[in-house]
């Protein structure tokens, strides 16, 4: 079974524009991540690891190393193979093969396809642009780094771009009631750190920031230096009071739904494990093992007890009765069930994992 083990702290030497709104939302996480050397501790979706495999296309087509189907084609299957290959050695099989286990598998390849038009548009452009791919930008005091994802520079304009698989909108609620569909705050101070780090290195600030979905959508970033300024500084700031948390040993989580519920540090975070012994709006449980039942079908229950009330996991594999049946009178924690409308009562999924 899963065990987490000794954690051993250590300083954030330096921090990403991606991390920067995770860190600002909840340091803790960014502390476990860093111990467990960024290898997260359960499995996220099939479209995650899938988006990774898109991302990784998409880098390779901004270079320039993917330039027609041919290649697009082998390098595609290589890298679901890279990627499927990694599951399996994490444990990760039931997300293999990705073409079964992925929504829209097809429909996102060709639209990753359609970037590759952006190849032959390039040398329609001015003699005098620049193209950067994936070139890495960090400030002068090496605290804040991070590559972006395309950086097109001419005489008088350079735009800064940065590549997403997933959704890059959401929608809120304005003033009225009224519901408007807005970029994700973490990705607009993504891109303004990015632009200060452009400036960092340059000298001169980006004159246009944008964000580019698969299907080629681009959305437009409105930023100002002062912006850009202060999230440089606040992000500096957070990780230098995240470290000392460090050598003062004054740990803490912000225990909400946002950053909890898709956390991969949960097993490790000994607030999140507390929280839950009375928190049961979560889809983890804890406690000790009272019972484990093995059914003529195969399927097993297993009956956790946690002060007075006992929590049902139905829906477990076969193979998992002698490990469970051994740990009776000790406390686990399973993690990423499904909530049955039953009170108390969980079924397992494919990435439901087990620690104690």
């Amino acid at each position: 079974m899963n065990q987490v083990g000794k954690i051993n702290f250590k300083k954030i030497q330096r921090i990403s524009p991606s991390q920067f709104y995770s860190m600002k939302n909840c340091a803790y996480k960014s502390l476990l991540a860093e111990a467990m050397n960024k290898k997260a501790l359960l499995p996220v979706s099939a479209n995650a690891y899938y988006g990774t495999v898109l991302h990784k296309m998409l880098e390779l087509i901004s270079k320039g190393a993917i330039r027609n189907e041919i290649d697009f084609n082998a390098t595609f299957q290589e890298q679901i193979k890279l990627m499927e290959e990694k599951l399996v050695a994490d444990g990760y099989d039931f997300f293999v093969p990705l073409q079964k286990k992925v929504k829209d598998f097809i429909m996102k390849k060709i639209l990753l396809k359609d970037h590759l038009r952006n190849i032959s548009e390039r040398p329609a452009r001015a003699s005098n642009t620049k193209f950067n791919s994936e070139k890495w930008y960090e400030s002068k005091d090496k605290l804040i780094g991070g590559k972006i994802d395309l950086v097109i520079e001419s005489e008088q304009e350079t735009e800064i771009l940065d590549f997403k698989t997933g959704a890059i909108t959401q929608d809120v609620l304005d003033d009225d009631g009224e519901v408007n569909s807005e970029v994700k705050a973490e990705y607009k101070e993504q891109l303004k750190l990015y632009a200060y780090l452009y400036f960092e290195n340059i000298g001169r600030f980006p004159t246009q920031l944008s964000l580019v979905d698969l299907a080629k959508q681009k959305f437009t970033i409105d930023f100002s230096v002062n912006e850009c300024k202060t999230i440089f500084e606040e992000a500096k700031l957070l990780l230098n009071s995240t470290n000392n948390c460090i050598e003062k040993e004054t740990f803490t989580a912000n225990l909400t739904e946002v950053n909890c519920k898709y956390c991969l540090y949960r097993p490790a975070c000994s607030f999140y494990l507390k929280h839950i012994e009375t928190d049961n709006s979560f889809n983890d449980v804890s406690g000790l093992v009272q019972n484990v039942v093995k059914f003529q079908n195969g399927n097993v229950s297993l009956y956790l007890e946690s002060g007075d009330k006992i929590f049902t996991v139905s829906n477990l594999p076969s193979d998992k009765f002698d490990e469970l049946n051994n740990r009776r009178n000790k406390k686990i924690t399973v993690f990423n069930l499904k909530r049955e409308p039953r009170e108390f009562f969980y079924s397992a999924i494919k990435t439901t994992i087990f620690y104690e």
